[in-house]
This record gives C-alpha cells, sequence and structure tokens, in this order.
C-alpha cells in the first residue's frame, strides 16, 4: 500500500511540475520585437524619442515586453522597405518614412508646394489619417502614431540662392514628388538612403539634399556650404505595428506599447519644431550661407507645381483624387 500511496504521490508531484513548469517558463521569457527605424542617427529627435518609448515599456511591462531598436543602415533592410519588411512581419515595429512605394496615397502630404505651413499641415494630416491608415490596414499593419519634421528645405555644396540656381544640380530626394519639383528647376533628383547620404556628398555623386535643419541639416553640414530656404513640402513618419504580432500581445502589454507611443511619438514634433531655430542659428554661425525664399518665389514654384498635384492624384485612382481634392479644400489651395 505504501509503494502505491508513494507512486501515486510521486505521479501526482511530477503531474504538478509539469503543469506548472510551462507556465512559469512563459512568464518568465520575455517577447523580443525588432524596432527599425530610417533615421541615420541616434542624435536626432525621433531616436531619442524612442529611447524613451523603448525604456518605458519594458519598465511597465516588467521587462516581459523588449523592443530591439536598430537605426537605418543597421540592418539589410531599405528605408524604402521598411513598410513591406512590416507587414511580413521581419520587423514588429516600423518608424516608416519613406512609406509611399508600399502607401502611395500617403503622398498626398509630400505634394511639393501644396502644404506651406504648420497649421495647414495639421489640417492635412487629420484629412489624410483615415485613407493612410486604411492604406497600412490592407497591408497587414496598424498606425499608432505619426510625427513630422519641419518643411524640407533646399541644401548645396554648390552655389544654392534661388529657385534658378537649382539648374544643373544634383540633389538628394525623399519621394518622387520631390524629384518632380526638381527636374521642374532643371535638377536631378536622386534617391539615397539616409546612411549612403555623407559618402554620396563626398564623392560627388549627389550635390546637395533636400531636409530640414533638424534633420540632415544637423549631421551633414560639414559637407554642405548653401541653404536655400524654400519650405518644398514637410515629412511625415509612421509608427506602425505588425498587426498579427500585435494581436498576440498580452492585451495589457499592446495597451502599455500603444499608450506609450501615442504619449511620446508627439515629443518627436516638438523636439524637431525646436530645433530647427537652433540648428539654423548654429548654421549661421559656422558660416552657411542662408538664403530665406520671398513671397514671389513661393508663388513662382507653385505656379510650376499645381498642375502636377492634380496629374499625380489621378494616376493613382479615385480614392486619391477624392483624397486630395478635401486636403486643398482645408489648405485653402
Amino acid at each position: 500500500m505504501t509503494s502505491i500511496i508513494t507512486r501515486r504521490h510521486a505521479l501526482g508531484g511530477l503531474a504538478a511540475t509539469t503543469l506548472a513548469a510551462p507556465h512559469v517558463a512563459r512568464a518568465q521569457t520575455p517577447t523580443t520585437w525588432t524596432v527599425y527605424t530610417y533615421v541615420p542617427a541616434a542624435t536626432l529627435a525621433p531616436a531619442r524619442v524612442m529611447a524613451e518609448i523603448i525604456q518605458r515599456v519594458a519598465t511597465e511591462t516588467k521587462g516581459q515586453l523588449v523592443l530591439k531598436y536598430h537605426l537605418g543602415g543597421a540592418l539589410t533592410i531599405k528605408g524604402t522597405d521598411i513598410t513591406q519588411a512590416l507587414a511580413d512581419n521581419v520587423i514588429q515595429i516600423g518608424d516608416d518614412g519613406f512609406h509611399q512605394g508600399n502607401i502611395p496615397i500617403a503622398g498626398i502630404l509630400r505634394l511639393p508646394m501644396l502644404i506651406t505651413s504648420i497649421a495647414e499641415f495639421e489640417k492635412a494630416l487629420a484629412v489624410m489619417k483615415p485613407y493612410v491608415d486604411k492604406a497600412y490596414d490592407k497591408k497587414g499593419c496598424s498606425v499608432l502614431a505619426t510625427y513630422y519634421f519641419p518643411a524640407q528645405i533646399a541644401w548645396s555644396s554648390k552655389k544654392l540662392t534661388s529657385l534658378a540656381e537649382f539648374k544643373g544640380q544634383k540633389i538628394r530626394a525623399s519621394s518622387a514628388e520631390q524629384i518632380e519639383f526638381l527636374k521642374r528647376f532643371g535638377a536631378s533628383g536622386l534617391t539615397v538612403n539616409g546612411s549612403d547620404v555623407p559618402s554620396a556628398l563626398d564623392r560627388g555623386v549627389v550635390d546637395g539634399v533636400l531636409t530640414a535643419n533638424a534633420g540632415g541639416g544637423k549631421i551633414w553640414k560639414d559637407l554642405l556650404k548653401y541653404n536655400y530656404e524654400i519650405g518644398i513640402n514637410y515629412f511625415e513618419a509612421n509608427l506602425a505595428v505588425n498587426k498579427e504580432a500585435f494581436g498576440k500581445l498580452p492585451g495589457e502589454h499592446r495597451d502599455i506599447l500603444r499608450k506609450a507611443i501615442v504619449d511620446l511619438a508627439p515629443r518627436m514634433t516638438t523636439l524637431l519644431a525646436a530645433e530647427e531655430g537652433e540648428e539654423k542659428a548654429k548654421r549661421k554661425a559656422e558660416g552657411m550661407v542662408q538664403t530665406t525664399a520671398s513671397p514671389a518665389d513661393y508663388k513662382e514654384g507653385a505656379a510650376k507645381m499645381v498642375d502636377y498635384w492634380d496629374i499625380w492624384a489621378k494616376r493613382f485612382g479615385t480614392e486619391t483624387v477624392e483624397a486630395l481634392g478635401k486636403v486643398r479644400a482645408a489648405v485653402g489651395r
């Protein structure tokens, strides 16, 4: 009898151990996600704020959701492929700035000379949100937040103080729309990953770039001599997650991650806006030749591009034409 009882107790203890062990393992094994950005430098505001998001998530999930952050160029994923890498669950969070090849309708927000102030951009962003969310959703992704840089302006290692001086220059652009703008003023527009821009400037592959003071103007300044301040367009980026991976997280962790991104992402925009003026003053002190575009320059720029807005939208179908019409109405243009 004793041996039977002992055996039963042993089996019962083994069963209890077998049932409990997986539970304990699950509780102690953190979920690790890959986060990838197009941002090439840790000194830029989006990278600094992302570090805060990562720390907050780690703290609030007690280390059970680990976000591994990789700067642009650190993985073998081009900036233009972040949306697809996210859709394929190669990465679980994408800081997606070069999304237009995969989310064409979002290009409305970057049509040159269409949106010329922060107030206008905020109105346009509100109009575009449901369209952009829908496009990401079709790819199995969800946008949790959007932030944006100050207006993209022109920089060059060669003289660039007017629209006429774009002619003959090779300028790094971040979209096909910017390339069209450059083409209409006689320049060649090229797409170059952010991590490759320094070598492209150094080797003369490009003469200049379109970027903000708080963006490339901050990290590529030593390779540039002229800054022509004409606000061509704004550059927004979407912080998005893979829907399937997001859905598999424990509900509490989903809420923590969503809230951390929603709460902190606006700081990216705020910090970038504050840095714009600070960096502009630094460039002036360092001897950068800065030229502010006149109202006549803006008028000439818009006149060159106005027909392109409609031509561009028609290429992508009725939904894009509809969205453009709403944006133009919202900004009065």
